[in-house]
């Protein structure tokens, strides 16, 4: 693989990320600090202290400066303490990775007017934003960063940015990392818990309903006349201060008379070896803004079934390297994973094509290069 694109302009980097949660989107922003450092950049994370994130950061060694604002709209006290570390940090560019904070940073804009501002959207958002306010916050951004395509047109369509500010990045993985040939199944089987000869169908996710556990749960008892063995397995967290809804998915799973063949698994960062001790894995939500965990599956080689929402139809081709089905539907979804539990012959087929896909389209290095660019050409 080529010299990965360094920064040689703007190395004063802030990714600002004023959340106290941890999912996907946090963990996004302690990826491209770490990212940002190996290609020449000076990066600073701002974050509310006593967080996941600041955890996070400091667990990675990452440079960070502590800010919690007080108010979601209008917080200029937040506004100046955050132009006073932008301005301490002599921050070229400072990247945001909520929507909910363009108006703090905005704001501290005037204090700091030679920075540069970019939007990093990684939350999709049908809602009109042509408003005076809106196109204001917007109107201080030097660029804004999306996804996918499907989430440029809902830019373009709702708000005021002009196609001209918008590119489309993916989001990326190390195939380096995410490589099936550095794992043994067996061995992961064992460590996970998981029985070593049973075949295995299984999603990843934040245990919420929009993520599509109790569709799944709903499509278990039809694959499982045909496949009595399978196990299904059931891995993440409840969102925090949103707990009960793991007992709501066990009450529903023994009502539906296939408790005892399902596996309720924690988050684990170690998802590649996650998904090396899997057979097939399901992707059932109902709204999906990009589906990185589809990314993870099928650079390790496993055979997809996911719902055409949202970015997941610009990830996975239907029927050439996994199967995309409609959102709520079981009977779709059981259909689907019979079908390649049927045939090892396909399965096989979507492995290989997968992972081909993934390291054309969506190697973190050819991601991460794109990013770079488009940020040192300010």
């Amino acid at each position: 693989m080529n010299e990965r694109t360094n920064f040689s302009r703007n190395n004063n980097l802030a990714i600002i990320c004023f959340s106290s949660a941890l999912g996907g989107l946090e963990l996004s922003a302690i990826r491209l600090a770490r990212e940002f450092n190996s290609r020449g950049a000076n990066c600073i994370l701002i974050v509310p202290p006593a967080t996941p994130l600041a955890e996070q950061a400091a667990r990675h060694n990452l440079k960070a400066d502590y800010l919690k604002p007080a108010l979601k709209y209008g917080d200029l006290l937040a506004s100046w303490k955050l132009a006073r570390i932008l301005s301490l940090h002599e921050i070229d560019i400072a990247l945001i990775m909520q929507s909910r904070d363009i108006n703090i940073v905005a704001a501290a804009k005037f204090a700091c007017p030679s920075i540069r501002l970019v939007y990093y959207q990684q939350m999709q958002s049908r809602a009109n934003k042509r408003d005076a306010i809106h196109s204001w916050m917007y109107s201080k951004l030097s660029l804004w960063i999306s996804l996918t395509n499907l989430m440029k047109q809902d830019v373009l369509k709702h708000t005021r940015v002009t196609e001209e500010m918008i590119r489309v990045i993916p989001l990326g993985r190390d195939t380096g990392v995410f490589n099936p040939h550095l794992y043994d199944q067996r061995a992961v089987r064992a460590q996970f818990g998981l029985p070593i000869r049973r075949p295995i169908v299984a999603m990843m996710g934040r245990l919420d309903p929009q993520k599509g556990q109790e569709e799944f749960l709903r499509s278990l008892p039809l694959v499982s006349q045909h496949f009595p063995d399978v196990l299904f397995v059931i891995a993440g967290d409840e969102t925090k201060g949103e707990e009960g809804y793991r007992q709501l998915l066990i009450g529903l799973g023994r009502d539906l008379g296939v408790l005892d063949l399902v596996r309720f698994l924690p988050f684990t960062e170690n998802v590649p070896a996650f998904m090396a001790a899997i057979d097939v894995f399901v992707l059932p939500s109902f709204s999906e803004t990009f589906g990185l965990v589809l990314i993870e599956a099928m650079a390790m080689e496993k055979p997809v079934v996911a719902t055409r929402a949202g970015g997941v139809p610009e990830i996975v081709e239907d029927g050439q390297d996994g199967l995309l089905i409609p959102p709520r539907d079981e009977r779709a979804l059981a259909e689907a994973i019979l079908l390649l539990l049927k045939d090892p012959s396909l399965r096989a087929t979507f492995s290989h094509r997968a992972r081909t896909h993934v390291v054309r389209q969506f190697e973190i290095k050819r991601c991460v290069d794109q990013l770079v660019l488009s940020l040192d050409s300010l």
